[in-house]
């Protein structure tokens, strides 16, 4: 039975999907609060400096952190899209994390726990080339080598 689940599925792809999951987890952890500081009653309506990157950043970065389950979930289901997508999200992800190096009262060990979440699924992204190569294009593949045969 466990070899049907996981019938397709590198052990690369199975980190990347858990990876993903914890990123969700991370991402939403930290961008709730930059979201609740942009609603609250108190805050002034002109900013100035690098507070003005805030509602950007807490906007990708939550957006980020709602695509992960998605794509973990077609990486898992060896959906073709899949792949691509996480290496569009994974580059996001980093550049909102550089970029939130620059805001004020900012949670650095949950930042710094998202930017090495990245950094993991992209090692494994490029570590396993099962992942980059799509099921369906695998099949083919796998179909013209058998008709030279």
């Amino acid at each position: 039975m466990q070899n049907v689940m996981l019938a397709g599925r590198s052990p690369g792809r199975i980190v990347i999907v858990l990876l993903l999951i914890i990123q969700c987890i991370l991402g939403l952890l930290f961008s709730l609060p930059f979201l609740a500081d942009l609603l609250a009653p108190s805050r002034p309506v002109i900013v100035t400096g690098t507070s003005i990157l805030t509602g950007p950043l807490a906007g990708a970065a939550f957006a980020v952190a709602l695509a992960s389950p998605i794509i973990a979930w077609g990486l898992w289901m060896l959906k073709s899209w899949a792949p691509q997508r996480t290496l569009l999200l994974e580059i996001m992800g980093l550049v909102i994390g550089v970029l939130s190096f620059t805001q004020a009262g900012i949670n650095r060990t949950l930042l710094l726990a998202l930017i090495i979440c990245a950094v993991l699924i992209l090692l494994c992204w490029f570590a396993d080339p099962d992942i980059r190569v799509s099921p369906s294009l695998r099949k083919i593949a796998h179909g013209d080598a058998r008709k030279q045969a």
